[in-house]
């Protein structure tokens, strides 16, 4: 019996990496820029306001046919800022995609893409959660797994100052 769930492949993609990174810098100019990023991928920095646009077009378009998402990360960058990282696939196409977003560590936002892709749901939420980005335009912030009442912060930033209930994990 064939699973329904989608999975991304690991094949030889129809697009190598310069043409999903071209096609996506003509299509948004100064709205996305090439990253080089090790090991080599295809990779782009994209503005924050833009990123729902962005995502709809790398979800519709024929070519890119990045349809699943794979996971959303946030990212400490301490005096540099914060960072949103997306990791999107084709389950079609064979090829990947990195898309980051640079935010503002003193107020950090972005925002939701569950509306082109109802996956980030879950993620976003915990950046949320863990990180204090605040999700513009996400239906239901809450948290899932912190506790409901947790008031000591964002325990996955870098200065994050263990909090009083904190128990730390004995060394081995």
């Amino acid at each position: 019996m064939k699973s329904s769930r989608k999975s991304c492949p690991i094949g030889v993609p129809i697009l190598e990496n310069n043409q999903i990174v071209s096609k996506l810098t003509e299509k948004f100019q100064d709205k996305v820029r090439k990253l080089e990023l090790h090991p080599e991928q295809a990779a782009v920095a994209v503005e924050s306001a833009s990123l729902p646009e962005v995502a709809q077009f790398i979800k519709g378009d024929q070519d890119l046919a990045l349809d699943y998402i794979m996971s959303i990360s946030g990212v400490d960058l301490l005096d540099n800022g914060m960072e949103m990282v997306y990791h999107f696939c084709s389950t079609t196409q064979d090829h990947r995609l990195t898309i980051k977003v640079k935010l503002d560590r003193e107020k950090p936002e972005v925002p939701t893409i569950i509306e082109q892709f109802p996956g980030a749901n879950w993620y976003e939420r915990e950046a949320w959660e863990l990180f204090g980005i605040n999700i513009l335009g996400h239906p239901k912030l809450e948290r899932f797994l912190l506790v409901e009442d947790w008031d000591e912060g964002y325990p996955m930033r870098k200065d994050w100052d263990e909090g009083k209930d904190f128990v730390k994990m004995p060394e081995f």
